[in-house]
């Protein structure tokens, strides 16, 4: 066989895009998602509890509970997304909780106040099923055209829940301290499947090829951070500092399932065909996933009577390249008297064939929002924010280890949004958020255009601060 048929197979199974690495898709609370992430300074609500805990002593009329939800339609097209003239699409919906979150004080100790809040920190859910047939003449063993039949499935869920506590105490009328803590859990289900035919036109009984390619697995984690935070809250001032530590991991299992097949692969250093099949699965393999902490500050101005400008600054920490999880054991191989180096020249290459690595590099995102009062009981609000990849993945692999590709491109958010505060001290916020990733860019593989809309909704209990 050619070797531009191993170059276009290769080309096939790892050109393949999915899950978008990127910290800053998800923002926690109405207010604090239309303002585009600005909320590491404070904004007086319940969303204050995971963003700043410090922030809370200054919360002037603390609520038990506010509860958020949202509802997210997602558009993508890649252009020969997996090869010349292979376009892949996909439209999804989903409804998911934001954020449930509460803050509380203490009639005897009015320095201290104590808040908790649970939330979907990532949410991702991708499935794409695409078959094409074509006619092409590219191998010479045919006298014609032969028939190529590609097919290719992909479904990627990820849901991240973190949930958690924090208290403040007020140092001074306008400087506090606080600490929060969270725990975190992670489930991850990943099935991708691609393979590629190749059948002679004129059914002359020569050698059909066929390669073929699985890769499953799902694992789940649970860890926990810290949050340590100060804020400074004047007349027409505010500043607030997070940092989130690495995570220290508690537990976490996975099982996976791969095989790789190729028939009447031709060797080309040989020059014989070879049927080969490496096959394997795992189960109850231990799972460590690491966030490597960030450092956020944010601060907010006053504009005239009615109106606040918001700003927030963070930045996450990179790490090197780690197994998420590790099986230290050679696979099934058919048939077994193929030699470690035939198999190295074949996609084995020197690592293991049932292990997961992921690899973060350190990235700064920006949001900025601006509230205004513009009647009696409505405010406005809008909001924009970076949401910078943190994963990118060479796009050259050698298949010896199972990965998770990233999606290559870098994200940008915008809102827009009303609240209203009800006669019984209920404040209802709604909005619709817009990411994009430009229209028509350029990716490794061809052009794309992604776009996303959440709409948001939000009712809070409780009477808002009296210069919102």
């Amino acid at each position: 066989m050619k070797t531009t048929l191993i170059i276009f197979i290769f080309f096939l199974g790892y050109g393949c895009w999915s899950q978008d690495y990127h910290h800053w898709s998800e923002h926690f609370g109405a207010r604090a998602s239309l303002l585009g992430g600005a909320a590491t300074a404070g904004l007086g609500d319940n969303a204050t509890s995971y963003y700043n805990a410090a922030a809370m002593a200054f919360v002037e009329h603390p609520s038990m509970s506010v509860s958020v939800n949202a509802y997210r339609m997602r558009l993508l097209k890649v252009e020969n997304g997996i090869g010349e003239g292979f376009d892949l699409e996909e439209s999804s919906f989903s409804t998911m909780p934001n954020l449930i979150a509460g803050i509380m004080d203490f009639k005897k100790h009015p320095k201290l106040r104590l808040g908790y809040s649970v939330l979907t920190r990532r949410s991702f859910n991708s499935k794409i099923d695409f078959l094409s047939e074509r006619d092409d003449e590219i191998l010479s063993q045919f006298s014609g055209v032969e028939r190529w039949v590609y097919a290719y499935n992909l479904h990627h869920q990820l849901m991240e829940y973190w949930a958690g506590f924090g208290i403040s105490y007020q140092v001074s009328k306008g400087f506090s301290i606080g600490l929060s803590h969270f725990g975190i859990y992670r489930d991850v289900k990943y099935n991708q499947s691609y393979s590629i035919s190749i059948l002679p036109q004129d059914f002359s009984g020569l050698e059909v090829y066929q390669f073929s390619n699985v890769n499953s697995f799902n694992y789940y984690n649970v860890k926990g951070v810290f949050k340590p935070s100060i804020a400074l809250n004047v007349e027409n001032f505010r500043f607030g500092l997070t940092y989130t530590t690495p995570s220290f991991n508690m537990f976490g299992k996975a099982k996976a399932y791969r095989e790789i097949s190729y028939i009447n692969w031709k060797d080309i250093s040989s020059d014989i065909n070879v049927d080969v099949q490496i096959v394997d699965r795992i189960e109850n393999i231990k799972v460590q996933h690491k966030e490597f902490g960030s450092l956020a500050f944010g601060v907010s101005w006053r504009l005239g009577r009615k109106a606040w400008l918001h700003f927030t600054n963070e930045t996450y920490f990179g790490g090197k390249e780690y197994y998420i999880f590790d099986a230290d054991e050679k696979p099934s191989i058919y048939p077994d008297a193929l030699t470690e180096e035939e198999l190295e020249s074949i996609i084995l290459g020197d690592q293991n064939f049932l292990s997961l690595k992921e690899q973060t590099e350190a990235r700064t995102n920006i949001g900025m929002g601006l509230e205004a009062q513009i009647a009696k009981k409505w405010n406005l609000y809008l909001g924009a924010r970076t949401d910078f990849l943190y994963n990118e993945i060479p796009e050259e692999r050698d298949g010896s280890v199972m990965f998770i590709e990233s999606s290559r491109w870098q994200l940008y958010h915008f809102s827009l949004g009303l609240g209203y505060l009800s006669k019984k001290n209920k404040r209802y916020t709604v909005g619709i958020e817009y990411g994009a990733a430009g229209m028509n860019f350029l990716t490794a593989y061809g052009k794309s255009n992604s776009n996303s809309f959440k709409l948001l909704m939000e009712i809070e209990v409780g009477k808002p601060p009296s210069d919102q």
